[in-house]
């Protein structure tokens, strides 16, 4: 944060590169005041998230278009989101750990200060090969919401932590549903270079809001190192077994999402159903359920749950929404509406609940241990684009779905394989007890047995005491 210099005290003049980085006076950071997050912040943290991973979805419901544009064929023009989604998890895995050493403010306006120059590129080329290794540059820098996610999950008010990081969540989800709507519209009456434009101009509105209503959160690890932070990620997965359990449930069902999502484009446009782009478009409006329907999951239902809990609900959503969305979707369109609708929702319980799941490792390293998670979930959405991509290709919708299917069960054995309570890899020590008010009470009735042991009755205190000098004598 920018020191400004107090006039009486004779203070240096300061820098170029403070001026920079200075803060508006009412988000500068007081550490002598106990700061939570409040709603409105909360609301920023999700209108952010929306509108920069937005950047990674635009290009879904119109890669035909691309295509004939670019004068390329359908599996290649495939190749624009599979380099989104990998300059993403590159990000992830080589940017998002920095947000420990640096103030997250002032990365988060750089990050999208440079995502929006790069965009103006992707606005302006005319070949297929520089729009590609633009698009793959954008991936890298959009990861701005995940400096969030850490932020909400550590200054949110303990009763209301699930419900923001579910709004958060919720902004992601909407972000993703979005983008594919508006770009559906735009791109059918006005061309897919318009909708990119407009898209620009959001980034910048981004920095703007960034700028005048976003803390200036302290450092975390002000002594940390950039090597340090890497080994750390490396380390991370092999120490705490509950990160590394969401980690591979985040990738299983993030490949179900994007093998979904991304070979849905070619089946509606394709000899079954023949909608147009505008129609692709408007089909995201399917999946907006989980963006009203989640954070009052989370309050309403996810505080009356250990975390498990609601994510076996979640994945037991999940696969019946693949079931029946791949089994019916050949011929209705009722089975991809079915999936977008509670499958996304799914999805987003599932999100939630595995972040609640490791929320209490190594709080000085939350942007680390984000992007441990982050980087097996991207690489879920790589896998399910690049193989979903592959077999609707070579076999059709039946193919890709199965593949979804098979992704999600496979989440739901992990589950199964580590209990809520066990401490270890594998196992159920501690039982399979879920509801909160009966881990409540479990834990009353531990604290009065202990308490009970250390201050013993005076009646018991006697007794103890006779028997120590019997025991002498």
């Amino acid at each position: 944060m920018a020191v400004i210099a107090d006039e009486n005290a004779g203070a240096a003049k300061p820098s170029r590169f403070s001026k920079l980085l200075w803060t508006p006076p009412w988000v500068r950071w007081n550490p002598e005041r106990d700061f939570e997050m409040n709603w409105s912040l909360t609301c920023l943290f999700g209108f952010v998230a929306a509108f920069s991973v937005a950047n990674l979805y635009y290009t879904h419901p119109i890669l035909h278009v691309l295509a004939v544009d670019f004068n390329i064929t359908e599996e290649r023009a495939s190749l624009i989101p599979t380099l989104l989604q990998t300059g993403y998890a590159t990000g992830l895995l080589f940017i998002v750990p920095v947000g420990d050493l640096v103030l997250r403010r002032s990365m988060i306006i750089a990050l999208v200060f440079v995502t929006s120059m790069i965009w103006l590129g992707c606005c302006l080329t005319q070949k297929f090969e520089v729009f590609l290794g633009l698009s793959y540059i954008v991936g890298l820098f959009t990861v701005t919401p995940q400096l969030m996610f850490p932020l909400t999950v550590r200054y949110a008010p303990p009763r209301h932590r699930a419900t923001m990081t579910a709004i958060v969540m919720s902004g992601l989800v909407f972000g993703v549903l979005i983008a594919r709507l508006f770009s559906g519209i735009v791109t059918q009456y006005a061309g897919w270079r318009v909708m990119y434009w407009v898209s620009f101009g959001l980034q910048l509105a981004i920095i703007l809001l960034v700028f005048l209503f976003m803390p200036d959160f302290p450092v975390l690890r002000p002594d940390g190192s950039y090597p340090g932070v890497l080994l750390k990620m490396v380390q991370l997965p092999f120490q705490y077994p509950e990160l590394t359990q969401s980690s591979i449930i985040a990738f299983l069902n993030m490949g179900m999402f994007t093998s979904f999502w991304t070979t849905l484009t070619f089946q509606l446009s394709g000899p079954t159903f023949h909608l147009s782009t505008l129609v692709i478009g408007l089909f995201a409006l399917v999946g907006m359920s989980p963006v009203i329907i989640s954070p009052l999951f989370s309050r309403y239902v996810m505080v009356h749950l250990h975390p498990t809990g609601s994510l076996i609900i979640a994945q037991l959503i999940l696969i019946t929404a693949a079931c029946i969305g791949t089994f019916t979707g050949t011929f209705s369109l009722a089975g991809p509406i079915i999936w977008a609708c509670i499958g996304d929702l799914g999805n987003n319980i599932a999100t939630v609940s595995n972040r609640m799941l490791f929320a209490h490792v190594e709080p000085t390293a939350q942007n680390t241990v984000n992007s441990v998670y982050m980087v097996f979930t991207f690489c879920g959405q790589l896998f399910g684009t690049a193989v979903g991509n592959k077999l609707y290709a070579e076999g059709g919708w039946i193919h890709s779905g199965a593949l979804s299917i098979g992704c999600v069960g496979g989440a739901l054995l992990i589950v199964f394989l580590r209990g809520p309570h066990e401490k270890g890899w594998l196992g159920w020590s501690g039982g399979w007890e879920v509801r909160a008010k009966r881990l409540k009470q479990r834990e009353a009735e531990t604290t009065q047995i202990s308490s009970a042991t250390e201050n013993p009755t005076d009646e018991e205190a006697a007794i103890q005491q006779e028997a120590a000098v019997t025991e002498k004598s």
